[in-house]
């Protein structure tokens, strides 16, 4: 092709057709620069369709690991209530006429459901993080989504902060049971087998629920659980998830 069109020029410019050539070089260039803008454009064509491709892969995975989020913070919200529960429960015992009317193992299995499990969600991140440290994160063309997910690290770090201040308010109550109670007691009624006698037989795990600065410390520990799962805590984590999802649904082309 191209020595098709060297040889026109050629020909013109032997028979001295010098207006002629020109307005042909100008048309050649002018071809040229088409056949640069076409293949520039089928060049962007290729690049956005594979963008956009690796954009879809993204959306994919993200709804994936933030379905799983979802069912993470719903289960942390059931557990953190049933804690919550537990703690109402353990409450009632500062009442004197009710702690009379219950059994010592009755007692140790209050105990055990405050302070035998931590409530903490841990959500799935690796799909997010890796996006995010490798610049990916503005493949996704949703602004509003983009937004979403680039916070949600540091809703996290919210939720991070809370349960440090649950924790906090739960070693207290634990060091004050080691001081003043029984875990061996606790331990024996849910079950377990001693051989041997213990220093803290006598002790009576009821005598907890005659400190002020035990009860101080539970009540801390009950608003903080509380708080936990309103709408700045878990409660927002949720929402969040959820509004991710229904970004995620809107962008997934199948």
């Amino acid at each position: 092709m191209i020595k098709f069109f060297r040889k026109i020029r050629y020909n013109l410019m032997e028979k001295n057709k010098t207006g002629k050539y020109l307005k042909y070089a100008i048309g050649e260039i002018i071809l040229v620069v088409i056949g640069i803008l076409i293949a520039l454009s089928i060049n962007n064509w290729s690049n956005n369709k594979q963008l956009r491709h690796t954009e879809q892969a993204y959306l994919l995975s993200l709804q994936s690991e933030f379905k799983t989020n979802l069912k993470k913070i719903e289960e942390t919200i059931a557990e953190n209530e049933t804690l919550i529960k537990n703690i109402e429960q353990m409450l009632t015992l500062f009442d004197g006429n009710i702690r009379d009317t219950i059994s010592d193992k009755k007692v140790s299995d209050i105990i055990y459901s405050v302070f035998g499990n931590s409530v903490t969600y841990q959500p799935s991140k690796g799909v997010l993080t890796d996006i995010i440290s490798s610049g990916n994160l503005n493949l996704i063309q949703n602004e509003q989504l983009r937004q979403h997910l680039a916070s949600f690290e540091g809703s996290l770090d919210i939720v991070k902060f809370q349960e440090i201040g649950i924790n906090s308010a739960k070693e207290e109550m634990i060091s004050l049971l080691n001081k003043n109670g029984s875990i061996l007691k606790v331990l024996i009624h849910r079950g377990l087998n001693f051989e041997h006698q213990s220093i803290s037989d006598t002790v009576n795990n009821k005598n907890l629920f005659s400190l002020t600065e035990f009860e101080n410390n539970l009540l801390n520990y009950y608003l903080s659980s509380r708080g936990a799962n309103g709408p700045k805590i878990f409660g927002g984590i949720k929402e969040q998830i959820e509004l991710i999802l229904v970004g995620l649904d809107s962008e997934i082309k199948l």
